[in-house]
């Protein structure tokens, strides 16, 4: 079974380094430069399923993949990046400014805390590896699925399901926009060539 990640095309919210998490923001002339050299990638790959999260920016880069293949992408709310309440479309230091004593106990344990008016990690992790679980069930070993989506669920699986550490979420380096990250299930183990 091969799952092939991939995180949407940059967003002007990306290129001005704002967390970025329900704001539903669209790709940006870059972005969309991004989503097509991953098309191109993938375009000699058999992919039997193109999901995405349902914001616009996944939406968006999805179509531009599944295009080639004629497949039709279907939406997938779990997908969704972490739900930054308050602090969406915020930069670091406007967090440190307003919400100092929150942002550092967040940063220190996002497991347990959530930004103010969102999610925590763990309510991140359990969203979205319900639902791999549910998609590794369906799918049969030899098919391969595109999964485009954000940073945060992919950072997620590469700690938790992948390394088998998620306290290393903040240190692991996740994929860039556009980028594309390919894992192999062998057994009941997950393999990354790139790893």
């Amino acid at each position: 079974m091969r799952w092939i990640w991939v995180r949407h095309g940059e967003t002007a919210d990306n290129r001005e380094r704002r967390y970025l998490g329900h704001y539903d923001a669209p790709l940006t002339d870059r972005g969309k430069k991004q989503a097509k050299a991953a098309a191109r990638r993938l375009e000699k790959e058999t992919i039997h399923y193109v999901y995405t999260s349902d914001l616009e920016r996944c939406r968006e880069t999805a179509a531009i993949i599944a295009s080639p293949h004629r497949l039709a992408v279907m939406e997938v709310p779990e997908l969704r990046e972490l739900n930054f309440g308050r602090w969406d479309r915020k930069t670091y230091e406007e967090i440190m400014q307003t919400d100092k004593q929150l942002a550092e106990k967040w940063y220190n344990n996002p497991y347990e805390t959530a930004p103010p008016g969102g999610e925590s990690l763990a309510e991140l992790g359990n969203r979205v590896s319900r639902w791999l679980f549910a998609l590794e069930k369906q799918m049969h070993p030899d098919e391969t699925a595109v999964l485009v989506t954000h940073g945060g669920p992919i950072r997620w699986f590469l700690t938790g399901h992948v390394t088998g550490k998620p306290s290393a979420f903040w240190s692991v380096r996740g994929p860039g926009t556009g980028e594309i990250f390919i894992v192999d299930k062998h057994g009941q183990t997950w393999s990354s060539p790139s790893l």
